[in-house]
């Protein structure tokens, strides 16, 4: 009997020290997981900032820009400068007039004025 024991004994010694050595998985897959958190946040405030920017830049073209000169010439240059800009990168003549806060009308006269710009 008291061999019986000894053994177990000796058994018990064994399993616990072997229970030290192995890995532990749990600890490796809440790593993971924490690393795997951190990448989204990041990921999700890069595009959060990028959604912001975005969104600025589509008010800014939405919103009419009007600057008050003293030189009237001046002003329309720049307005037209701006128009066939639009203009060159695509953007439809109802798209530009809605922008600039003008008629598609007067859109379409600039752009057939400036032709010999715009090629």
């Amino acid at each position: 009997m008291t061999i019986m024991i000894i053994i177990l004994f000796i058994i018990s010694i064994v399993l616990i020290g072997f229970s030290f050595l192995q890995r532990d998985n749990v600890k490796e897959l809440e790593q993971e997981l924490g690393h795997l958190q951190l990448s989204a946040m990041q990921e999700i405030y890069k595009l959060k900032k990028k959604m912001k920017l975005v969104e600025e830049e589509l008010l800014q073209s939405d919103t009419p820009l009007k600057v008050e000169t003293k030189n009237t010439s001046e002003n329309e240059q720049t307005n037209t400068s701006r128009i066939l800009a639009k203009y060159s990168q695509g953007m439809s003549l109802d798209a530009i007039a809605l922008s600039e806060g003008t008629s598609a009308e007067e859109i379409s006269t600039i752009v057939k004025q400036n032709e010999r710009v715009l090629t």
